[in-house]
């Protein structure tokens, strides 16, 4: 989830500040009989008072009149904006998922035991420890709750990678990841944490009657939601159900969506409960994702303002926008992702666009999210 920042406009108030219009100013106060040339002490003394004042005007002052607004404001000074308003950043979280252990029956796998994956020349091993404590049974194995050491996108990997044994257990043979470990996620960037704190100010005020955005604000407040979509009477009359996607745009794990309904439900404390005393039912699941990959041929560009890496960078943060449209119409439209193509920086041109090999639209069911799995762009 991100919201467009608009572009910060310098205040008419500021104009006339460069380094010569200051020191012009200063010498047109000077007595009539000193000398206000070039060269002269008073020009040559005045100018690195100018220089000064002029860097404190336009870069000083100009930075603070932005970090006072929260479309402009970021790092530690949006975080100010979100305080006064009871949204916070969302911090990084932790991958998690499930390692199957093989080996002698009864066996114990005490909690905190790390398994990790292959550390190569270019990369470390990702580790992962036991949440809880279990035995091998009579099958041969028994399958074991984990969580990554270090939080962050870089702990996701994929199926059988988890092999490794920090320490040898006698009685384990094997061990092996059989699906991905999904769910960690960087701290909250400055774009996703602005559409947040804006989504907020909309409501205008707190709601609890369970609108589309009491339930969408309510699960992106979760550390580790990157968006949330929200079906009323999905399953009859007073039933909601939540599709989301953590904040890599991956579907949510397990335990990011346990995290969620235990947020609204509160089960344990129903003083905290957010869930309106009209809802039946509340269901909360990971979203599917629809993977598309996009090819472009025949870029020309200005290589003075931009280069293809940055064009890419570009266009898959403007296509965010188009990934908004399509989750609300039910389609992904080909033409509004190619028009991207030409409004960024320093593009001027390009022979083909495609999408997924076509130049077709994508339908999208309700629980499905639109995610960017490659640019091809030459």
């Amino acid at each position: 989830m991100a919201a467009e920042r608009p572009e910060f406009i310098v205040p008419d108030f500021l104009d006339g500040t460069t380094p010569e219009n200051i020191q012009e100013r200063m010498m047109n106060e000077l007595p009539a009989d000193i000398d206000d040339m070039p060269g002269g002490f008073p020009y040559d003394m005045t100018m690195p008072t100018a220089l000064v004042a002029s860097e404190l005007v336009n870069f000083h002052l100009v930075r603070a009149l932005m970090i006072a607004f929260p479309q402009y404001a970021w790092g530690e000074w949006l975080d100010k904006h979100g305080e006064n308003i009871h949204v916070y950043r969302h911090g990084a979280t932790y991958a998690s998922g499930k390692v199957k252990i093989t080996g002698l029956q009864g066996t114990e796998i005490p909690a905190g035991r790390v398994f990790s994956t292959v550390a190569t020349s270019e990369t470390a091993a990702v580790e992962f420890k036991t949440v809880e404590t279990a035995r091998i049974g009579e099958e041969g194995y028994v399958m074991i709750p984990v969580r990554a050491v270090l939080q962050g996108a870089g702990s996701n990997v994929v199926a059988d990678t988890v092999i490794l044994q920090n320490k040898p257990l006698d009685g384990v043979t094997a061990v092996t990841n059989p699906d991905p470990i999904t769910g960690g996620t960087e701290v909250e960037n400055d774009e996703s944490f602005y559409a947040r704190i804006q989504l907020e100010n909309e409501s205008e005020s707190f709601s609890y009657i369970g609108n589309d955005n009491d339930y969408k604000r309510w699960a992106l407040s979760v550390d580790g939601v990157g968006d949330c979509i929200v079906m009323q009477a999905w399953d009859g009359p007073g039933t909601v159900k939540l599709v989301l996607v953590d904040s890599n745009g991956d579907p949510a794990s397990e335990e990011l969506t346990r995290a969620v309904y235990n947020h609204i439900v509160s089960p344990s404390n129903r003083s905290n409960r957010l869930l309106p005393t009209g809802t039946a039912k509340l269901t909360v699941a990971a979203a599917t994702t629809v993977e598309i990959s996009y090819q472009c041929t025949g870029l020309d560009y200005d290589s003075s303002v931009t280069n293809l890496e940055q064009i890419k960078q570009d266009f898959k943060k403007a296509v965010d926008s188009v990934y908004e449209r399509a989750k609300k119409k039910g389609k992904f439209v080909y033409h509004q992702a190619e028009s991207l193509i030409t409004d960024l920086p320093g593009v001027n041109n390009y022979v083909a666009f495609k999408v997924n090999g076509t130049e077709t639209d994508i339908l999208l069911s309700e629980e499905e999210y639109p995610k960017t799995r490659g640019l091809d762009f030459s």
